[in-house]
């Protein structure tokens, strides 16, 4: 796999800033799999168009306790050099929130990341992305999250993934309906993706106009300035045999035989051939989902995930 070729494709996608040619409002996930593999030269080309990186690989355990992923100090001076905000995305280990049941465990995974923070003073803040937590633990996700702010230093931020709140198939979707009028929290990130997944029949991964009426729906209660858009860089295939496997834009660049690509106005392409259907966005696609950020005057686009 040529990794310059995928980092290029890359930077077109995050290559176009919203507000003016010289304003950084690109919020870049990856995952620690790639801040260990990618060579120093590859971040030197991402790097400057970024305004935030922010990267998978810290887990708050049941028992309060958490595993962290360590920057390397090349990666870090690099960040500093280009002003990039560097924030780990904390999430529970398989997705056990069990630590907030426990207010012994629930006070530790807060001295914890506070630790963190303090032990590591080049990161920017946190970043929460807990999706799957049971219906009785999420008044003390709230609190967990408002003793978390009340505790961060000044200068650090306190930053929540989103689920969409509008037409979105996964019904974990409520337990991020409390954050949206909590006014603690510093920025959001709209996941503005999985309208279809491997849990739906096949269809658009994200699009214009259900992005658009999500976007009506957070700002009644969000300042625009608070809010990123998140999207999708990878799609899905459904194959006939009732598979469903991720594809990404790498694979459209080898121009596979047999493939019919057809690009709807609202966002994605569909692509098909005789094994399946699929559904990606393209370039000219995250374009106009920059001109809609550009429109509600969000505070930027946040691309998950770099690599794909």
């Amino acid at each position: 796999m040529n990794l310059f070729r995928i980092l290029t494709a890359i930077l077109l996608f995050i290559g176009m800033p919203l507000k003016s040619e010289s304003e950084q409002t690109f919020w870049n996930y990856a995952v620690d799999s790639s801040l260990k593999k990618w060579p120093l030269s590859s971040w030197t080309k991402i790097l400057p168009k970024s305004h935030t990186l922010c990267y998978t690989g810290t887990y708050i355990l049941s028992d309060g306790k958490i595993r962290s992923f360590v920057l390397s100090k090349k990666l870090i001076s690099l960040s500093q050099k280009y002003q990039v905000r560097l924030i780990p995305l904390i999430t529970t280990s398989q997705g056990d929130s069990l630590f907030l049941k426990s207010e012994k465990n629930f006070q530790t995974a807060v001295d914890n990341l506070i630790r963190l923070l303090e032990q590591n003073q080049h990161l920017a803040g946190l970043h929460l992305d807990l999706e799957s937590i049971p219906k009785s633990y999420v008044s003390n996700y709230v609190r967990f999250l408002r003793t978390l702010k009340s505790k961060l230093p000044k200068n650090k931020l306190l930053t929540v993934a989103l689920f969409p709140q509008i037409g979105f198939p996964n019904p974990n979707y409520k337990i991020h309906s409390v954050l949206i009028d909590q006014e603690f929290i510093d920025e959001f990130v709209l996941m503005s993706y999985d309208l279809h997944s491997p849990k739906t029949k096949p269809g658009a991964v994200t699009s214009l106009s259900w992005t658009r009426e999500n976007l009506n729906f957070l700002l009644e209660k969000i300042p625009s300035s608070k809010l990123w858009l998140g999207l999708p860089l990878y799609g899905y295939f459904w194959k006939q045999n009732g598979k469903v496997r991720i594809i990404t834009k790498k694979e459209l660049e080898k121009q596979p035989s047999g493939l019919e690509i057809t690009s709807n106005p609202d966002g994605y392409q569909i692509l098909k051939d005789k094994n399946g259907i699929g559904s990606i966005s393209d370039f000219n696609a995250f374009k106009k989902f920059e001109e809609l950020a550009f429109e509600f005057q969000l505070k930027g686009i946040a691309y998950w995930r770099l690599g794909f």
